[in-house]
């Protein structure tokens, strides 16, 4: 029974952590861009994203977009409490 919550609670934070990247997407500076959860690691409040996008005219830099998504997600999920990537897409 405890496995089971337990399995409910971190797909209802991944749901969260999901609509909230929803909700970024149209913000950034890049045609198509393309956020997406890999994995959520519950016990550490880890969450690992693919992020990528194209932006001729774009002075941001990675760090720079990965803190402004950080502190999003940590705004919209208190649960999330580190952001880290796994890379870009192409």
């Amino acid at each position: 029974m405890g496995m089971l919550n337990r399995k409910d609670g971190r797909a209802a934070v991944e749901a969260r952590i999901r609509a909230a990247l929803e909700g970024l997407r149209p913000l950034l500076p890049f045609d198509a861009p393309v956020i997406d959860l890999v994995e959520y690691q519950e016990e550490i409040g880890l969450a690992v994203l693919r992020v990528g996008g194209h932006c001729e005219d774009c002075n941001m830099s990675a760090a720079m977009l990965m803190e402004g998504i950080e502190a999003h997600l940590r705004m919209r999920v208190p649960e999330v409490r580190e952001v880290r990537s796994a890379g870009t897409h192409p």
